[in-house]
């Protein structure tokens, strides 16, 4: 059971593919940020700088990552009475799910 949410980015959403090329690896939670790969920076005049991503990152079925993310098998998120009650309703659904195996 892989946990990931809109926030996850870069190595933490090229792990998660990772995990998936395995077997019996379950992603839950929400759809990754998107913003997998390498990180160039490049110099512009005036001082300025910016960065952009090199290469493209691919699951094994040739389908793109970037700007994308990684879509979990179950979409579970946060509601807001999970979150004034102090509670982490996706890892409580990953824990509900393993239990069921």
């Amino acid at each position: 059971m892989v946990i990931v949410y809109e926030f996850s980015q870069s190595q933490a959403g090229y792990t998660a593919m990772a995990f998936k090329a395995g077997d019996n690896t379950t992603i839950i939670g929400s759809t990754t940020a998107g913003a997998d790969g390498n990180v160039s920076s490049i110099m512009l005049p005036g001082g300025l700088q910016t960065a952009i991503s090199g290469i493209g990152v691919y699951y094994p079925d040739d389908r793109e990552t970037q700007r994308i993310g990684i879509v979990p098998d179950i979409e579970v998120k946060p509601t807001v009475k999970g979150i004034r009650e102090g509670r982490d309703e996706v890892l409580e659904k990953a824990i509900e799910i393993i239990e069921k195996e």
